[in-house]
């Protein structure tokens, strides 16, 4: 018996089917013959899959809130039921048509019309709002026209599948429609108010006045890139003829933070008829934009107070640091111009350039002088310049070691006698006669005799300056930051310690679970400024502190937006240079057949936008994308449909997580967090179940993946001795660890009964042992002539092959085939274009396509006057 056979028997007692009016993502729709009351009504039925997922208890009841919603703009349900597996409710029938296709007709309407049909949408809207009803689904076919007024259809659809929760995801469809789909609904957020529906409702009125939505784009997962980063066009661009107050309206609407929108949409009503002469018509816009060049200048809090700025701190006055002044770029050329060194004088900037895998230190004047590079050797890698206290020499990193040359032309020499070619950071003591310098995770002082002793040990120590009160300030934590490879840009958190010269004795000052960067000491010592992105983009603090460094209250705010990733102070704190780093990584994919690309296939974006993505795994259906991202300030889990691009946030707290993988079942992810003293493990179900700690130790463990039957995770640790784990369930149900071998980056096989790893977390050998332990086997030698080092890796299906991930000195990724028995291994596809570079680890295969992530890294030097 066919759909339609079922549901006229299931429900031939009260309706006569008559034909179907049409079908949508979640429901179709029959018109239908109402037989107690002899009258026309619409039928809708939801998709079996959803109405399995929704269930008919909270189906009903849903339904019956939804009922109670007697609005001259909603279109009212008047019935509804369980019949025969089928969940439905009826509605009065409408002899109209619906917005979209008056749209499809005429594209643009005139403007009364519009405002007209807007305020009518509205008011049916601050209606359920006050009701505690939200839409969520709000678009021109849920918009019905009848004797020129809206009707405002589906609200009974929306609040029983936003009920679903999580589950609902699961059948493949989301509620709401990318083009018009606010940001935070885009970013999966559950708890959505009535400003979501604010935001769908400005994206229609532009639709209606511009002849299309405000973000347009060859697939959904293009819009909702969109949605998320870029600034739509004025609807004055389209439509110079529309009033300034409607455009004002329209503008206010579509912001991205739910904050700077119509607070109701009875606000969002009256500034549509508000009088024109406040407002001129596309100004707003343009203020907004200017408002966004000032952030990427270094616009400082506060910066309306003038000279005299303090902030309120417990109740009493407390002088600012700083106020700002004008903000002008340095440099504005392609690619990475990182770690400012302003000159004492101010009137200087070194800084090193490059694509952060290859650097070279330059000079530049500050206004429109000329770059110079320090050095004439153009193939080393140079890194972290400083300055002397005279302004003639800078110190710097080459090749791994410790160098100086003069500013004006001339030879460099090796400061520090070393051939290791280790060094990861360095300070100059404010009198130049000493030098800090860190190898591995060991602070060393360089003393004016030609000696060097060991002062203290930190984990990962970079980015250090000498304060004048012999107290030197490090980044910890996070090495790879701004370390030259493919690491760079990682933003895992780091914290700032203090490291006080006579002693050794180690003080933490910051959190451990942001970003925290690039610490500078004031002239006087009296402040600490450090960048982090604790509250959202990294932006610049300032801690007042004693002389030995200990923290005098809390750290005030100086920047907002700035999104800086390191800076300096001049000799007398009245100017600063800061670099302002953008890094987006997404994953692409390309077609994949029997063990090697498809010939002459072009790889496509998976996934779109100003966004971070570290690491991401796919479902073992196939349907499913887990990625991390920094969209919402920190990295957070998130779940995206392959077939619609929509993503779920699946974290929401203000620690970063990383490295999600879900279980072969789908019911629980893994990934990595800091919400704990450390980096731990963890496993989140996915039906809204307990968060699950998997491990917890001081050794940092990560980049958990499961075996196939889900019974075990194998995961390792980044400090200490390093060690593969497998994590299995005791009979209490908690996790237990076992160590298996020394290692990194371990994957299980298709059988469970092997693991692949690589003896170094940036690229070693390749190795294979059996999962329940045993000596480990060499894939290959790197002895071999071109051999290539491995880092992460992947099984073929049937468990024959290995595919690997492998970066060249110069970063070029690829990515290489080897025989899971032993063999030579065989580069099968190279990565990037030149410009996007794979500078991540991960790579997946599935579906027929190879998927791997792709970077694009821009970076320019700002120089700010700072008041004081």
């Amino acid at each position: 018996m066919s759909t339609l056979d079922r549901l006229t028997t299931a429900l031939a007692e009260r309706y006569q089917i008559v034909r179907e009016l049409g079908a949508g993502g979640m429901a179709t729709v029959y018109l239908a013959r109402d037989l107690k009351h002899d009258r026309d009504v619409a039928i809708k039925v939801l998709r079996p899959e959803l109405a399995a997922v929704i269930g008919a208890e909270r189906f009903l009841k849903e339904v019956k809130t939804t009922a109670s919603l007697q609005h001259p703009h909603i279109l009212g349900l008047i019935d509804s039921g369980e019949n025969d597996g089928f969940l439905w409710y009826a509605m009065p029938f409408v002899d109209g048509e619906s917005l979209r296709d008056r749209l499809g007709r005429e594209k643009q309407l005139p403007i009364a019309d519009a405002v007209r049909l807007a305020s009518d949408v509205a008011a049916a809207l601050d209606y359920a709002h006050r009701r505690g009803v939200i839409h969520r689904d709000i678009k021109p076919e849920n918009i019905l026209l009848h004797d020129g007024s809206a009707l405002v259809a589906d609200f009974g659809i929306a609040l029983a599948a936003s009920s679903a929760g999580t589950r609902m995801t699961e059948t493949g469809m989301s509620l709401g429609t990318p083009h018009y789909m606010s940001p935070e609904q885009a970013m999966g957020e559950r708890a959505l108010d009535a400003r979501t529906d604010i935001y769908a409702l400005g994206c229609v009125l532009y639709e209606m006045l511009a002849g299309e939505p405000p973000f347009t784009g060859p697939t959904a997962q293009a819009i909702v890139a969109k949605v998320m980063t870029a600034t739509p066009e004025p609807v004055t661009t389209y439509r110079a003829t529309i009033p300034a107050p409607v455009a004002h309206a329209v503008h206010v609407a579509i912001q991205k933070l739910p904050a700077d929108r119509f607070g109701t949409a009875a606000e969002l009503a009256a500034a549509l008829h508000a009088t024109s002469g406040t407002f001129e018509a596309g100004a707003p816009v343009r203020r907004r934009q200017a408002w966004r060049l000032a952030l990427a200048g270094g616009l400082l809090l506060g910066a309306m107070a003038g000279g005299s700025l303090v902030a309120m701190r417990s109740g009493r006055a407390v002088e600012r640091f700083a106020t700002p002044g004008l903000a002008t770029p340095v440099t504005w050329e392609q690619g990475l111009e990182i770690t400012p060194a302003l000159s004492p004088d101010g009137k200087q900037v070194a800084y090193a350039s490059g694509n952060g895998t290859v650097s070279r230190i330059f000079v530049r004047p500050v206004g429109d002088g000329r770059p110079t590079p320090l050095t004439t050797d153009s193939t080393a890698v140079e890194l972290s310049p400083q300055w002397s206290r005279d302004g003639t020499r800078i110190l710097f990193i080459k090749d791994g070691l410790v160098f100086s040359a003069p500013v004006g032309g001339g030879a460099a020499r090796q400061d520090v006698p070393s051939r290791d070619g280790q060094v990861t950071a360095l300070a100059w003591s404010p009198d130049n006669q000493q030098i800090a310098y860190v190898i591995g995770d060991t602070l060393f002082i360089h003393r004016a005799d030609g000696t060097s002793r060991p002062l203290a040990a930190a984990e990962q120590l970079t980015l250090c300056n000498w304060g004048p009160h012999d107290v030197i300030a490090c980044s910890a934590g996070n090495s790879l930051y701004l370390a030259p490879g493919i690491g760079f840009g990682n933003i895992a958190p780091s914290w700032i310690t203090l490291i006080r010269v006579a002693d050794g004795t180690l003080q933490t000052i910051t959190d451990s679970s942001s970003n925290n960067q690039s610490p500078q000491w004031s002239h006087d010592g009296t402040h600490l400024l450090y960048s982090s992105n604790r509250l959202g983009p990294a932006d610049i603090y300032a801690l007042r502190v004693t002389g030995d460094g200990t923290p005098r209250g809390e750290p005030e705010r100086l920047t907002v937006g700035l999104n800086v990733s390191t800076f300096s102070l001049s000799g007398d704190d009245r100017r600063l240079s800061y670099a302002v780093m953008s890094i987006s990584a997404n994953i692409w994919s390309q077609p994949w057949q029997e063990g090697r690309p498809l010939a002459g296939a072009r790889p496509t974006p998976v996934t779109f936008g100003q966004q971070v993505i570290e690491a991401f795994a796919l479902s073992s259906d196939g349907r499913w994308i887990f990625h991390d991202n920094d969209l919402a300030g920190n990295s957070d889990i998130y779940r995206m449909s392959l077939a619609t691009g929509i993503a779920e946030r699946l974290t929401t707290d203000r620690t970063p997580e990383f490295a999600p993988e879900p279980s072969p079942d789908g019911r629980t992810v893994s990934f990595h967090s800091f919400r704990g003293d450390s980096r731990d493990v963890y496993v989140l179900p996915l039906d809204g179940g307990a968060l699950e700690r998997v491990t917890d130790t001081p050794a940092q463990e990560a980049q958990a993946t499961w075996s196939p039957d889900g019974s075990a995770l194998a995961y390792f640790n980044i400090t200490g001795e390093p060690s593969i784990k497998i994590a299995t369930r005791g009979a209490d149900r908690r996790w237990v660890s076992r160590a298996l071998v020394p290692g990194y980056w371990p994957r299980f096989s298709p059988d469970g009964r092997r693991v692949v790893f690589t003896t170094s977390l940036l690229g070693g050998e390749l190795r294979v042992i059996p999962s329940d332990s045993g000596p480990s086997r060499l894939l290959y030698p790197l002895e071999v002539p071109g051999a290539p080092v491995a880092e992460n890796s992947t099984w073929s299906a049937d468990g024959a092959a290995i595919y690997f991930k492998s970066h060249t000195a110069d970063g070029a990724a690829s990515i290489w085939s080897v025989p899971a028995s032993g063999g030579i291994p065989t580069r099968v596809l190279q990565l990037g274009d030149g410009r996007l570079q794979s500078d991540r680890y991960g790579f997946r295969i599935a579906n027929g396509l190879v998927y791997y992530t792709l970077t694009d890294r821009q970076s320019n030097v700002w120089l700010m006057e700072l008041v004081r």
